[in-house]
């Protein structure tokens, strides 16, 4: 078990921490970092040009504010890797594949997940996304994790801030109490009062990333924060 999992099972240990929120891409869910070497190969561009076609495209900024489509994205990689030299016919293929290469869920993050949610620490998964996430956790099986109305998924893409924007933070702490006070504080340790709004301080939600910008604003909102060694499964 990586000593990040470790940690959070020892702050939750302390009890301080009344909830845990995960990040989903590079902790719940990894992805094949050699694709992108494939790509760059197959399309005859030079090394990275897939990696800044797609991830580092600088409208995935709009796409994970809510201002973008993740279809308008994909055609924006295809521009961008024509321009880097690759045949229009290829990037398309290349975008696609990409696009459509299944992630793997992290089985050990998945299973402290699961542990402390049956222990009653209530569980949200916080993520820079785009549209079209709500279906890929659907098509991971995931719906246990975040609801099957995604009612414990925060995307960035509905708040309209990402991560690190403090403004993302707050946003998504309002999120949390709202959903807890909806679910009435059944499982919510000192606000057992059926009904009653759940207020939560910062420093008592728990939050785990493989980003360590993300990680430092959390930090600077006020929430615990683990940083998560990326693709650790």
């Amino acid at each position: 078990m990586p000593a990040s999992l470790r940690t959070v099972r020892h702050l939750l240990d302390s009890g301080t921490p009344r909830v845990l929120v995960s990040d989903l891409d590079g902790v719940l869910r990894v992805f094949d970092q050699g694709l992108w070497a494939e790509l760059d190969a197959e399309l005859g561009v030079d090394h990275g040009s897939s990696f800044r076609a797609m991830l580092g495209h600088p409208y995935l900024e709009e796409v994970t504010r809510g201002r973008g489509t993740h279809a308008r994205w994909r055609e924006l990689a295809v521009e961008h890797l024509v321009a880097a030299g690759a045949e229009p016919a290829g990037a398309g293929r290349a975008v696609d594949r990409w696009a459509d290469t299944p992630a793997t869920v992290d089985e050990g993050v998945l299973g402290l997940l699961d542990e402390v949610r049956a222990g009653g620490v209530p569980v949200f998964v916080f993520t820079n996304g785009t549209d079209r996430v709500p279906a890929e956790l659907a098509q991971l099986g995931l719906d246990a994790v975040v609801g099957a109305h995604g009612e414990h998924l925060i995307n960035s893409a509905d708040l309209g801030h990402a991560k690190p924007d403090r403004e993302a933070f707050e946003r998504a702490h309002r999120r949390i109490e709202h959903q807890l006070s909806q679910e009435r504080g059944g499982d919510v340790r000192a606000d057992r009062g059926r009904g009653e709004p759940v207020h939560l301080r910062p420093g008592e939600v728990l939050f785990l990333d493989d980003s360590s910008r993300h990680v430092d604003g959390a930090r600077a909102f006020g929430w615990q924060a683990v940083l998560h060694p990326s693709g650790a499964a």
